[in-house]
């Protein structure tokens, strides 16, 4: 099953170059990093990414 995260192209290309991230600034707060299903993601970015342009969605295999 994947999972997907939405990065802004800052974290993503923090991750790339690290192989890993702690998460986004809402991640950290939570404690966890969030992601959303196929199912969730159109709302997830419309709800909390509303307006932005420099995003990327990473898509994981939950399995793994």
């Amino acid at each position: 099953m994947l999972i997907f995260k939405i990065l802004s192209a800052e974290q993503w290309a923090a991750l790339a170059r690290d192989g890993r991230t702690a998460g986004a600034p809402v991640d950290l707060a939570d404690g966890f990093i969030h992601f959303s299903t196929a199912a969730q993601v159109v709302e997830t970015a419309a709800k909390h990414f509303a307006g932005r342009d420099d995003l990327v969605l990473a898509a994981v295999d939950a399995a793994s």
